[in-house]
C-alpha cells in the first residue's frame, strides 16, 4: 500500500485522517490479490493470543519443527466466516495499519472468542492500546466498514465508533471485560499501565483516554497509479481527498466525536466487493 503524505488534520476535531492507496503494478492496475495475501500472512498474529504463539516459538526453539506454527495458522484461518457481506477484510486490514503506520499494537481480537466461524462478533472490531508518557492508558476501539459508497462508509463507521465512545461504560463494559479477560500483552510498560486501569486503588486506572480507529473502505473509480510523478494524477488524489475529509468532518461533528481523539484511515478501491471476495480466497474460505 501506498501512504498518501502527510496525514491531514480534521479541523476543529480531534481527527486526523490518512489516504491509503493499493500500490499498481507495472501493468497500471492495483495489486489487490498481493495485499489479500499479504493480509492473510498476518493472520496468526491478528487471531491467535500472544501466549499461544509464544508456546509454538519455544516448541520450535525445542523441537525444530514449524507443526505448532501451521496448526497456529490453520486455526486462525478457520476462524473467518465465508458470509458475502463479511467485513474481516476490513478488520484485518485495520489492524495491519495500525500495528504497521502508528505502531499501536492489538490487545484484544474478538475472533477466537467466536461461538462459530460463520457468525459476526458484536462490539468493537478490536481494542489497541498504547502506554502515555504519564503512566496512563490510551485505548483505540477500531471499527471497519467497507461501503461502495464513501457517504455510506464514513456515516456506518462513525456513528458505530460512536456508540462506544460516548455510550458510557454500560455500553462499553461488555468489551472491557472481555479485555479484562483476554488482552493478548507483551510490552511490559503496557502490561503495567492495563494492570493498573483494572486495580481500582491504583490511581491510574483514572488514566484511561478512550480513542478511536477507523478504517473506511469504498469504491474509487479510474483508480490512479499514486507513485506516478504525473501532476495530473497527483492533483486528481489531492481533490478526492479532500472530498473524502469533508465528508469525514461532517460525521465527526453529527456523531459529537469532536473531542475524542480519532484516527481514520480512508482505502479507496477499484472494488470492495472485489477484495472481500478476494480476502476469502487468500483465506480459503
Amino acid at each position: 500500500m501506498h501512504h498518501v503524505a502527510p496525514p491531514v488534520p480534521i479541523k476543529g476535531t480531534s481527527a486526523t485522517c490518512r489516504t491509503h492507496f493499493v500500490v499498481c503494478g507495472s501493468d497500471g492496475k492495483p495489486r489487490v490479490e498481493e495485499l489479500t495475501h499479504r493480509l492473510a500472512g498476518e493472520v496468526t498474529d491478528f487471531c491467535i493470543p500472544r501466549s499461544r504463539i509464544e508456546e509454538a516459538a519455544q516448541a520450535f526453539a525445542k523441537h525444530g519443527s514449524t507443526l505448532p506454527f501451521t496448526r497456529l495458522q490453520e486455526e486462525a484461518r478457520g476462524l473467518f466466516t465465508s458470509l458475502k457481506n463479511s467485513g474481516e477484510g476490513g478488520e484485518l486490514l485495520l489492524y495491519m495499519l495500525l500495528e504497521t503506520v502508528l505502531r499501536v499494537p492489538q490487545v484484544l481480537c474478538k475472533m477466537p472468542l467466536k461461538t462459530s466461524a460463520q457468525m459476526h462478533v458484536h462490539g468493537a472490531d478490536g481494542v489497541h492500546a498504547l502506554a502515555k508518557d504519564d503512566g496512563g492508558l490510551a485505548l483505540y476501539w477500531g471499527e471497519s466498514k467497507l461501503y461502495a459508497d464513501v457517504a455510506s462508509a464514513v456515516r456506518e463507521c462513525l456513528e458505530s465508533l460512536a456508540g462506544f465512545l460516548l455510550g458510557g461504560s454500560e455500553v462499553r463494559r461488555r468489551d472491557m471485560l472481555l479485555l479484562r479477560d483476554h488482552a493478548s500483552l507483551t510490552d511490559p510498560d503496557l502490561t503495567t499501565a492495563l494492570r493498573a486501569f483494572f486495580t481500582e486503588d491504583d490511581v491510574r486506572s483514572t488514566k484511561v483516554e478512550y480513542r478511536g480507529a477507523c478504517l473506511i473502505g469504498f469504491d474509487h473509480t479510474d483508480y490512479p497509479d499514486v507513485r506516478a510523478g504525473d501532476e495530473a494524477i497527483q492533483a486528481q488524489v489531492q481533490t478526492a481527498i479532500k472530498s473524502w475529509v469533508t465528508h469525514i468532518d461532517r460525521r465527526v461533528h453529527a456523531s459529537k466525536l469532536v473531542g475524542i481523539e480519532l484516527e481514520v484511515f480512508c482505502v479507496p478501491f477499484p472494488s470492495v466487493e472485489a477484495f472481500r471476495k478476494a480476502v476469502g480466497e487468500a483465506l480459503g474460505v
